[in-house]
């Protein structure tokens, strides 16, 4: 197999998967050429639009997820933040013993955001702190958004 990729239209703008090996490993707010689109692509697309529209609250589709030990104890612990919670990077600091601006950088670095949930993690005074997904703190904002209409 090969890597394939599907971009889609959302109420969020485009969202584009990309499928290596019949593994999703990246997911993008930008558009990308379509690449034949496989069957884990389209289960994929069907959870992320119902994850939108409401209709789900977590993503299972088959993912690989790659990186230093660091970022991969990060995104495991982002992982457990539950559907329409949020917690702190300082939180996931103590949790993980990486510190707080390391922890922000690896939310940074996450290539598969809704799947690892980025968005849920906010700064200790309650501010959102950032977001680097196309769409910026925006996003964050709509995604989160989402989530509280949804509980």
């Amino acid at each position: 197999m090969s890597t394939c990729q599907l971009s889609f239209d959302t109420s969020l703008g485009f969202i584009s998967i990309i499928e290596d090996q019949g593994l999703i490993t990246h997911i993008k707010f930008q558009k990308l050429d379509n690449k034949e689109p496989s069957l884990q692509l389209l289960k994929a697309k069907d959870e992320i639009r119902q994850f939108l529209n409401k209709k789900r609250k977590e993503l299972t589709f088959k993912t690989k997820v790659t990186g230093s030990k660091n970022q991969l104890k990060v995104w495991k612990q982002i992982k457990k933040v539950p559907y329409g919670k949020c917690v702190s990077y300082k939180n996931i600091s103590k949790q993980t013993k990486i510190h707080p601006r390391l922890v922000g950088k690896i939310c940074g670095e996450n290539r598969l955001p809704l799947y690892i949930p980025c968005h849920r993690i906010i700064r200790s005074n309650g501010s959102l702190g950032g977001y680097s997904a196309r769409g910026g703190i925006n996003l964050k904002k709509k995604l989160l958004k989402i989530e509280k209409l949804n509980k």
